[in-house]
Parts: C-alpha cells; sequence; structure tokens
C-alpha cells in the first residue's frame, strides 16, 4: 500500500464526496475526467502512465496545473420531473491547481467552476465556482496542523432531496467553510482532533407560477467537532473510536421555522491496509440530534459510514461506499432530511491511455414530518482517452430514476442524459 494509511489518517474528518479536481463539473454537471480519489495511486482508476502524466508550470516556489474542459451533451428530461422536456446542452469547466515547492509541510489553493448553457431553456443556465486553499504544517515526523478553507456557489440538481418542485429555475446558494486539526502520535496510538465552521446562504427562486420563493428559511451555521483515537496494529491497520458534537443553527428564518439543532454521536471502526489487495475504512455508530422546536423530528439511531477499495487485478478496481447523512430540507416543515446513499463502482484500465468507469447508486431520502420518502437509482458508465500528457478526451452517459411515496415535495422522475468532450491541460 502506498501511503494509504497516512491518507486515511489525514483525511478522517472528510466526507466521502470527491475532492476537487481538475474538470470535474459541479452541481448538477457531469466529469469527464475519471478521478476517484483512492488510496492508492498505483491502481487500476488513478495510475497515470509517467509519460502521459500532467506537467506542472513552476512559478517560482509553486507549481501551477491549470486546465479546461469542454463538453457537449443531451438531456432527456432537462427539468426533471415527470413530464420529460429534452435539451442539449454544452459546458465549460476551467480549473486550477497552485502548490507550494515545499520539502515539509503542504500549501495548496484550488479553483474549478462550471458554465452551463441549454439549447432551449435559458432558465437552467447556471454558472458554479468552488474555490479552497489548505496546508499543513508538521512538527516532529508524526504530528501535525491541518488548516483549510473554501468559498463556493452551486447549484441543487433539479428534483435532489432538497430541490422546490414548482421552482423555475435551479436552486443556488452560497457555502463557507473552515477547518482546524491537529494530529498527535506516540507509538501506536495516533489522537487527531478537528473543528468544522459552514454557512449556507440560499438565494430566492423563481416560482413556475411567477413571483419569487424566499429560500432564507434553509440558511444555516453548523459547527461541528471531532476527536479520534487510533490504535495501529501493524503498521498498516488501525482500529480506532471516536465521538462528534454538532451545533446547527437557523440564521434567517422565523422564529417558528429555526431548525437549531444539537447532534451527538460515538463511533468505531477499522481502516487501512485491511490485505495486500483491499484498502479503505468503515465505520459504525450511533448518533443524537435534537431540534429545539417540538415541531421537528429528533432523531435516535445509527450512523455509519464506510469506503472499501478492492484491487482485484493491476486492471480492475473495484469500490464500495456507504453513508449516512442528514441534508438541507427546501420544505418549511421538514428540519432535515436523512439520506443513505450506497454506491458500487468499477475501473477498469485497458490499456495505458484508456480508462472505463462504471458505477451505481442507490439514495433513500426521508422527510420524517410529513411521511415523504424517496428512492433514487442511478447508473454512469465514462471513457477517457489521454492522446497524450496535455490531451484527452471522454465520454458519459447517465441513467437516474426518481420514485416518491407520500406527500410530493419533490418530483418522481426518469432521466438519461450522455455527452463526449476534451480537455487540455498544461
Amino acid at each position: 500500500m502506498k501511503g494509504g494509511l497516512a491518507r486515511l489518517a489525514l483525511s478522517s474528518g472528510a466526507a466521502m464526496a470527491p475532492a476537487l479536481a481538475g474538470a470535474q463539473a459541479i452541481g448538477a454537471g457531469t466529469s469527464i475526467v475519471i478521478d476517484p480519489a483512492l488510496d492508492r495511486d498505483d491502481v487500476a482508476g488513478a495510475r497515470i502512465e509517467p509519460a502521459l502524466r500532467s506537467r506542472p508550470i513552476i512559478v517560482g516556489p509553486v507549481f501551477a496545473q491549470p486546465s479546461l474542459s469542454v463538453v457537449g451533451g443531451y438531456d432527456s428530461n432537462v427539468f426533471n420531473r415527470p413530464a420529460a422536456r429534452a435539451g442539449a446542452l454544452a459546458m465549460v469547466m476551467p480549473s486550477l491547481q497552485l502548490r507550494a515547492n515545499l520539502p515539509r509541510h503542504a500549501f495548496a489553493v484550488l479553483a474549478a467552476g462550471t458554465v452551463r448553457r441549454f439549447s432551449r431553456y435559458r432558465t437552467e443556465n447556471s454558472e458554479e465556482f468552488r474555490t479552497s486553499a489548505n496546508g499543513r504544517l508538521d512538527f516532529g515526523a508524526r504530528n501535525a496542523i491541518r488548516a483549510s478553507g473554501g468559498f463556493s456557489h452551486l447549484i441543487e440538481p433539479r428534483s435532489s432531496a432538497g430541490s422546490v418542485p414548482d421552482a423555475d429555475e435551479p436552486v443556488s446558494y452560497d457555502r463557507l467553510e473552515a477547518e482546524l486539526g491537529v494530529g498527535l502520535a506516540s507509538g501506536p496510538f495516533h489522537l487527531a482532533s478537528n473543528v468544522q465552521y459552514e454557512r449556507l446562504d440560499y438565494d430566492p427562486v423563481s416560482l413556475v407560477g411567477g413571483g419569487r420563493a424566499d429560500q432564507s428559511f434553509r440558511d444555516t451555521r453548523k459547527l461541528r467537532g471531532e476527536a479520534r483515537l487510533d490504535y495501529d496494529l501493524s503498521g498498516l491497520v488501525s482500529v480506532f473510536g471516536a465521538v462528534f458534537y454538532e451545533d446547527l443553527a437557523s440564521i434567517s428564518a422565523p422564529a417558528d421555522e429555526r431548525r437549531d439543532a444539537h447532534g451527538y454521536a460515538v463511533a468505531a471502526g477499522v481502516r487501512g491496509a485491511l490485505s495486500p489487495v483491499v484498502s479503505g475504512e468503515v465505520r459504525l455508530g450511533y448518533q443524537w440530534r435534537d431540534y429545539a422546536l417540538p415541531a421537528y423530528r429528533d432523531f435516535h439511531g445509527l450512523t455509519f459510514r464506510a469506503d472499501l477499495q478492492w484491487y482485484v487485478t493491476p486492471l480492475v478496481t473495484l469500490r464500495a461506499q456507504a453513508s449516512r447523512t442528514f441534508r438541507n430540507s427546501g420544505d418549511r416543515n421538514v428540519g432535515a432530511i436523512l439520506t443513505d446513499a450506497f454506491v458500487l463502482s468499477t475501473y477498469y484500465d485497458p490499456l495505458r491511455n484508456l480508462r472505463l468507469s462504471a458505477t451505481a447508486a442507490l439514495e433513500h431520502g426521508d422527510f420524517g414530518e410529513v411521511g415523504t420518502s424517496t428512492w433514487r437509482k442511478s447508473g454512469r458508465v465514462r471513457a477517457q482517452y489521454h492522446v497524450n500528457r496535455s490531451l484527452s478526451f471522454g465520454v458519459y452517459a447517465d441513467f437516474v430514476r426518481q420514485d416518491v411515496s407520500g406527500p410530493r415535495l419533490v418530483n418522481a422522475f426518469t432521466a438519461f442524459s450522455a455527452g463526449l468532450g476534451a480537455t487540455v491541460t498544461a
């Protein structure tokens, strides 16, 4: 395993979403770059031949890595509604990564954006961006302080768990986030703690029947703290226990719609190289979320997260992921949406410059206060062909089906999309 346990230890507090990467579409988009951020970089799905590895531009003490993707595609259900309306779309996705050239420590700045245009439906045109910076200060061989922060302007995919069903445009919001963490090691023990801050501010949304709907009742401020103690069993595998605390506060909601809540959780698990060809993390615990207002449902129950990677052969990697999270709700009567997600992915590198991937996902959303439940099934296949270290072509095909039971707070729909494009890196 090539630094796998160290990578897992440094990213233990992060969500399972992929890290910001070059040419990765944001929000409702799709990426033509296959970059799954696996634990190892010498396996199918992550391995890049030296002759095809992009070369950063050296600017004094900084490595700069710009890239640009241009994609054209087709969407069979642009609005993700029962009565489908199709359209063509184009996306332009620039990105830039700057890394300090330091013998120790680390510092990086990343930025990415997506400009999305539809051939027929101008209300669906959108612009998104993400910016972030992160750094690590090492003191001693196994001790470090980490800090990160970022600001994003994002949209919610149509008919996703938190969207507004009668909106005439995608829901958009700003996200401000920051994190500070410390890792200390002594013998087989490693203690990691971090504090996270997140603020969400939602924009008003135009409605199909005219007018605009204020979304400020969704604006939230979240503080989250985690402490985790690992015990190293072999240098490759560790077991751990963790405790969490979360404070959630509404920023702009009326007094009778405030979603103020406190959350607690305890968990235990295992991480690292579980065998010569299997690595990852499995975490299981119990969590509490208690709201200040009785109108919103408290939750006491299991929490889980898993990310297991099986390097079946040098050409094939399988990945299984699972998580339970709370999502911000677009309905005033629902405090949060309890979401369980399960993802299976396959990466296949039949040629040194050709990568294929296939993903199947199942997601369940529980709108507990009103009895609504959603099941979203999706599949994606992608291919990326590297011409040289600076140019690659990619194609994708996606299928999504969402079923809804109970009050229709979001739409049931079926959609298919496909497209192709090119990515240029410096």
